[in-house]
C-alpha cells in the first residue's frame, strides 16, 4: 500500500482530473454558421419569387396555348376547357370556371383533409385562377396565336411543366386536382402521382366526347404524357446536388476552405489506407454544382494526393438545404 502514488498531487492547482488537457484547443462553435435574420429573408423571398413565376408560367400555357387549342393537359384547367365548351355563357368563362372549382375543391379539401391541404395551396390555386382572369380582360383571345398547333402544344407543356416543378420545388401545389388525388390517397391505395395520372387521363378521355376531335385527343394525350416526363426532370435536376468525399491528409486547410468559401459545413473522422496503413482524414459534405467544381479544383490545390470521390444526390433536407429557411 505504501506504493502507491497520489497522481493528484503532480497536477497543478487550478486543474483537476476532470479538466480537459491544456494542449487541447476548445471546440469551434458552429452557431456562426446559422443563417441569419437577413439571410432568412434573402431565401424567404427568392421562394416566394420562384412561386409566383412558376404560376405565371403555368398560366400563360393555359391562356395562350392550351384554351386556344382545346388541348386538355389535364388539372382544373382541362376540365375549366372542357366545361366553358360545354356551356358556351359569356358569363362562365375560363377564369370563372376555374374559380367556382377550385374553391369546392379547396371545401372538399379543408374538410377531409384538414392540415394536409395548406395555406400555399390554397394562395397557388387562387392566384393561378386571379392571372387567367387577368389575362382575360387584358388580352382577350378569340384564336389560337399561331397556325402551328404542334408548335403550340410545345410551349405549353413547357411553360406547364417548368412552372409546376418551380411550385413543386417550393412544397407548394397549383391545388385544384391535386386536392382529390391526396383524397385519393387518403381513401385508395393509389399515390399521389397514380391518382393525378388517373384524373388527367379521365379529362383527356372526355375531351374526345366533348370536341368530337380525334386530333385534340391526340395532340391532348402527347402533351400530359410530355409534361409528366418534362416535370419530374426538372423538378430532379432543380434539387441535384453534388455529394463529396475527400480522402486528404490536409483537413484543417480543406475544412477551413468549406466553411469560409463554400459556406457549408461538413462531417470529418479518421481513416487508414488499406495497403499503406497511413492515417488519413475522410471530409463529407454536399453543395451545389458549380460549389462543387470550385471545391474539387481548391482540393487538388492543397493536397495533389488526396481522393476525392463526388456523387449526385437527388434530394437534400437540412440546414441550408431543401425546405429549411
Amino acid at each position: 500500500m505504501s506504493e502507491n502514488i497520489d497522481v493528484t498531487e503532480e497536477l497543478p492547482e487550478e486543474q483537476s482530473e476532470t479538466d480537459p488537457p491544456a494542449a487541447e484547443a476548445p471546440v469551434k462553435p458552429l452557431d456562426k454558421k446559422l443563417l441569419s435574420p437577413k439571410q432568412r429573408k434573402l431565401r424567404l423571398l427568392k421562394k416566394i419569387l420562384i412561386l409566383h413565376v412558376g404560376i405565371i408560367l403555368m398560366s400563360c400555357s393555359v391562356y395562350f396555348f392550351q384554351t386556344p387549342n382545346n388541348f386538355t393537359l389535364g388539372g382544373v384547367a382541362g376540365i375549366a376547357i372542357l366545361l366553358s365548351n360545354v356551356i358556351q355563357h359569356p358569363f362562365f368563362t375560363q377564369s370563372v370556371l376555374m374559380l367556382i372549382i377550385n374553391v369546392f375543391l379547396i371545401i372538399i379539401g379543408l374538410i377531409i383533409l384538414g392540415k394536409q391541404c395548406t395555406f400555399l395551396t390554397i394562395y397557388c390555386s387562387l392566384f393561378y385562377t386571379g392571372i387567367i382572369a387577368l389575362l382575360e380582360l387584358v388580352l382577350p383571345l378569340s384564336a389560337p396565336v399561331t397556325n402551328q398547333p404542334f408548335m403550340e402544344l410545345c410551349y405549353a407543356v413547357l411553360l406547364f411543366g417548368v412552372g409546376g416543378a418551380l411550385i413543386f420545388n417550393c412544397g407548394a401545389s397549383s391545388g385544384g386536382t391535386d386536392i382529390i388525388a391526396l383524397i385519393l390517397k387518403k381513401y385508395t391505395k393509389m399515390n399521389v402521382g397514380m391518382a393525378l395520372m388517373v384524373i388527367d387521363l379521365i379529362v383527356i378521355c372526355v375531351s374526345i366526347t366533348a370536341f368530337k376531335s380525334v386530333e385534340i385527343a391526340l395532340y391532348s394525350f402527347l402533351g400530359l404524357f410530355a409534361r409528366t416526363f418534362l416535370l419530374d426532370g426538372v423538378i430532379e435536376n432543380i434539387g441535384k446536388t453534388k455529394y463529396m468525399t475527400i480522402i486528404t491528409t490536409k483537413p484543417e486547410e480543406i475544412g477551413q476552405y468549406i466553411i469560409d468559401v463554400i459556406d457549408h459545413s461538413f462531417t470529418k473522422y479518421e481513416g487508414e489506407g488499406g495497403y499503406t496503413h497511413e492515417k488519413r482524414y475522410v471530409l463529407i459534405t454536399v453543395c451545389k454544382r458549380a460549389e462543387a467544381l470550385k471545391l474539387k479544383t481548391k482540393v487538388k490545390l492543397i493536397d495533389p494526393f488526396s481522393f476525392v470521390i463526388i456523387t449526385d444526390a437527388k434530394e437534400i433536407l437540412g440546414k441550408g438545404f431543401g425546405d429549411t429557411i
